[in-house]
């Protein structure tokens, strides 16, 4: 008679076990420094090897000359086929009081042939609660010649006073490299000839199960008499291959929902598994983040690229994320539903529906925002290199002790140096030294603030907050994403038809807010279409400015500004460029 491979290929010994070497190396311990407990609980996913490990160790412990941690196999104990001293017992089918009270009463008897009787109870989370008690005592103090393994892979269903009285081993999942270890000597062994593509399958569907890849080894060798291959697999599987999900989500951004469910209703045809599918679908998602987002990561562990490269440039990391969570959203529901097809079917056109109401709405904004926001955005074709924002600045840098301060520092430089027409002064401006920029920053921050609130306008506001929203588009491009993201950890508070305050939480992000005015300006101008004077402040300072506002406690006059930025910063940037000066400092986005 035939014998399946899993069954074939069960590990003897404990160096035959693959993926556990913690408890491996538990276990070797226990028995050669005569520390073996009389209780053992085994949880882990299946096909992890709990139950393998479980016989092994009863088989050792019961032999007569074990040799490094392995049964002799010539000793009575090791030669007796159904072992009497070894009682397995599925508590899946006996989980009552009944069964537990027999086992309780046949405890007291001694071993037949070794120096244990090992009770192996799998699936132990099945036992009722009147069972879980009538082991309880037993369990707690049993015979010297007596021990219990427990095996579970839901240890969160076995009661506490259970767990509490047993040594608790975890299971890990098996690693992918493991399997395809295993998997190429017993195709080795069984002369079956199978790609490296196939293995690695197997060991992706498997997911961290040796059992289960061993099987689906064992299904291919039937399913084909020539050369395994990954097709093969996904055959087998119901799955499909990384080139198909490439074309899916391609369709998906292309909002080609005929062509969909045309594919959807092939791959029903062909007898697809549509829960394989859903999470063949999420985990190649997955992966473009990862080709985007780390790429060194992803190259080292997934050898063929070509279809994330293919794919990632045609969508954002957002949007990638919205269907991710649109297709967990459905996941169980198609796990435990008879009509899988139709839920799936039902997911992408929830995400495409959603992809085209984002693109209605953005274009709607669009469209508000022009006809709302009057003027044209100045001709920006060449843009500067962007300076990197500093999000982690000393305190000494951004804001000084007054004891540190010179007293140059603490005046505050006359709104006369800035005057573009004097020559003179021109040249004054270009010599102002780093330390003295922020001294100029505050003047410029006075003279905006009260340009601000003199021709402030609640409706423009109104305008512009929601065209803020179009930054995030900003996030992915490398030369506006500092800026945006930037401007949208602040919060617009006032706004006038040419100038604009925003607010931190704290003074050191305004401050950074404000020594970056040019290229947040920039980038203002970029999406609202119109070039906008923008300053920021602190929350508590915006208090104090915005008591003085509603109260009429102090004049906000408007006065013409007589500078320019990039002269007050030209100095800075040649002096002291803040990407080598706070390189160990300085957050990329």
């Amino acid at each position: 008679m035939y014998q399946a491979l899993y069954r074939k290929y069960r590990p003897k010994t404990l160096d035959d076990i693959y993926g556990q070497d913690i408890i491996v190396k538990i276990i070797k311990n226990s028995i050669q420094n005569n520390q073996i407990s009389h209780a053992y609980l085994f949880a882990g996913p299946r096909g992890t090897g709990k139950t393998s490990i479980a016989k092994i160790f009863a088989k050792i412990i019961n032999c007569e000359n074990p040799v490094d941690c392995k049964p002799c196999g010539k000793c009575i104990s090791c030669m007796e086929e159904n072992n009497s001293d070894i009682i397995e017992i599925d508590a899946a089918s006996n989980n009552g009081v009944d069964e537990i009270r027999e086992l309780r009463n046949k405890v007291n008897l001694l071993p037949a042939y070794g120096k244990y009787k090992v009770y192996i109870i799998d699936e132990v989370h099945m036992l009722t609660q009147g069972a879980f008690n009538a082991l309880l005592k037993t369990l707690e103090e049993p015979p010297a010649h007596v021990i219990f393994i427990l095996a579970t892979t839901d240890p969160h269903k076995v009661i506490e006073t259970i767990l509490s009285r047993c040594q608790r081993l975890d299971f890990k999942k098996i690693s992918n490299e493991a399997i395809i270890q295993n998997l190429k000597q017993i195709a080795e062994k069984e002369k079956i000839d199978i790609d490296d593509a196939a293995l690695n399958e197997i060991a992706t569907l498997s997911d961290g199960g040796m059992r289960d890849s061993v099987g689906m080894l064992d299904q291919a060798r039937a399913y084909t008499s020539t050369k395994i291959t990954i097709e093969d697999i996904h055959a087998i599987n119901g799955t499909i291959t990384e080139k198909d999900l490439k074309l899916l989500l391609k369709d998906i951004i292309e909002d080609k929902l005929d062509e969909i469910l045309e594919k959807i209703d092939n791959f029903n045809d062909k007898g697809k598994n549509f829960v394989k599918l859903l999470e063949e679908f999420i985990n190649f998602i997955r992966n473009i983040i990862l080709f985007k987002e780390a790429p060194k990561y992803f190259k080292e562990r997934v050898k063929n690229i070509q279809n994330y490269e293919e794919i990632s440039a045609e969508i954002s990391i957002k949007e990638l994320f919205d269907i991710i969570e649109t297709l967990n959203k459905y996941s169980f529901e198609i796990k435990n539903n008879n009509n899988s097809k139709l839920l799936f079917e039902l997911a992408i056109i929830k995400i495409i529906s959603d992809n085209s109401k984002k693109n209605v709405e953005k274009e709607e904004k669009q469209q508000y925002i022009n006809s709302e926001l009057p003027g044209k955005a100045e001709n920006i074709q060449k843009k500067s290199e962007k300076s990197v924002l500093v999000v982690e600045k000393t305190k000494q840098i951004v804001e000084k002790p007054e004891k540190m301060q010179t007293k140059n520092e603490q005046k505050n430089i006359s709104p006369e140096l800035f005057h573009p027409q004097s020559s003179k002064k021109t040249k004054i401006i270009s010599e102002i030294p780093t330390s003295k920029i922020t001294s100029a920053i505050e003047n410029i921050k006075n003279i905006r603030i009260d340009n601000t609130l003199a021709k402030f306008s609640k409706q423009e506001v109104r305008n512009i907050k929601p065209a803020l929203e179009l930054l995030n588009d900003l996030l992915l491009d490398k030369d506006y994403s500092n800026a945006a993201s930037m401007l949208l950890d602040g919060t617009l508070k006032a706004a006038s038809n040419e100038n604009l305050i925003f607010v931190y939480k704290t003074k050191r992000l305004a401050n950074i807010f404000n020594e970056n005015l040019l290229d947040l300006e920039e980038t203002i101008a970029k999406i609202l279409n119109k070039k906008y004077n923008l300053i920021a402040t602190d929350l508590d300072e915006w208090e104090t400015i915005k008591k003085d506002f509603n109260h009429k406690l102090r004049p906000f006059i408007y006065k013409e500004e007589q500078f320019n930025l990039e002269d007050i910063f030209k100095e800075e940037k040649n002096e002291d460029n803040i990407q080598t000066m706070f390189e160990d400092i300085i957050e990329y986005n």
